[in-house]
């Protein structure tokens, strides 16, 4: 067992893979772009990866491109299908190969320390489509995920409109799993001093949604009210993708929820396998010691020395349920509920 020092040491040297995602328009792009200068400005390596297969120009330049082997136009014509189609499409095509993707991922995982991937701007091809969850799924086993949602502060001005942002996020958050935070980004055309209050003051939101007088305006009330809990617990910072002016201040969080996370989640999960494997272990030792000391029976003997091997895969298997199921546990206990400042 590896001293606490060494484990954490161990952890951070693991690429952190940054997914950006949000509804069309939000600047997930425009965001990647400016973290990456902000990342060579300090002097860390750090990949970026295109999963927009129909997007023309991007201002960065991209390790991974989804373009480079997937024509969009192509699979539009071949497969008779519109816009969104074709992007689900190429995701699904783009993700029969990402082992591949992974595997470069951890052959450069010495040297880089962050992956930045640009999602589609239609985010529910990427978030609710089996090709998406592949993607993230492949990467969180493998490697620290944090996941970015971006809100666009020009269009949420309308608290409805807020709802449904948040309301995405909370379904996001519980279909992925992943540890989320949520930017409100552009910063530089309107004020954020409204939607800060919303965030914080639950009944400064609800008498902003008592002006709603028709169903929508209820039934928004209602799911406010419900996802009070979420607002609270969800850390949110306020930036321009453009101008950059906080965008700093989202590799600080990144060096801060992984801190919490080797100190908190990744010690607590490796006591708690250490000492499921000394019983695991003290177990499988008292059955063999048992067996030796047993009849001399061939038949009895190769029947206990069977049983003997099957404890042993079971104990096997056992420890990747275990892993993953600690996993989820502990990263809503230590993680999620961080709270950003």
């Amino acid at each position: 067992m590896k001293s606490d020092g060494n484990m954490i040491l161990d952890f951070v040297k693991k690429t952190t893979i940054l997914f950006f995602v949000g509804m069309a328009g939000c600047g997930k792009t425009t965001l990647v772009h400016r973290i990456s200068i902000d990342l060579s400005f300090l002097k860390k390596n750090h990949y970026i990866i295109n999963l927009d297969p129909a997007t023309r120009n991007v201002p960065y330049t991209a390790n991974i491109d989804i373009r480079d082997t997937i024509n969009f136009k192509k699979v539009m014509k071949d497969y008779l299908l519109g816009p969104n189609g074709a992007i689900l499409i190429s995701l699904n095509l783009f993700s029969t190969r990402f082992d591949q993707v992974q595997k470069l991922i951890q052959n450069v995982n010495k040297y880089t320390e962050f992956v930045l991937i640009d999602t589609p701007g239609q985010i529910e091809i990427f978030t609710w489509s089996a090709s998406g969850s592949i993607i993230t799924e492949t990467f969180s086993r493998n490697f620290p995920v944090i996941l970015f949602y971006i809100v666009d502060i020009a269009r949420t001005a309308h608290p409805i409109t807020f709802v449904s942002n948040i309301l995405y996020s909370c379904s996001i958050l519980y279909k992925t799993r992943l540890p989320i935070l949520l930017l409100l980004n552009k910063t530089d055309i309107t004020s954020i001093d409204f939607l800060r209050e919303w965030l914080i003051d639950h009944e400064s939101f609800d008498q902003a949604l008592e002006k709603e007088n028709f169903f929508a305006g209820s039934f928004a009330r209602s799911v406010a009210f419900t996802i009070d809990i979420f607002h609270k617990k969800i850390p949110f910072l306020t930036l321009s993708a453009l101008t950059g002016i906080g965008s700093m201040n989202i590799i600080q969080f990144v060096k801060k929820i992984w801190n919490e996370f080797s100190v908190s989640f990744q010690t607590e999960l490796e006591n708690s396998m250490f000492f499921h494997l000394r019983a695991m272990t003290s177990s499988i030792n008292t059955k063999k010691n048992m067996i030796r000391k047993g009849k001399k029976n061939s038949i009895i003997q190769s029947r206990k020395t069977d049983q003997y091997d099957t404890d042993e895969k079971e104990t096997n298997n056992f420890f990747s349920i275990f892993e993953f199921i600690a996993t989820l546990h502990l990263e809503n206990d230590k993680i999620y509920s961080l709270a950003c400042k």
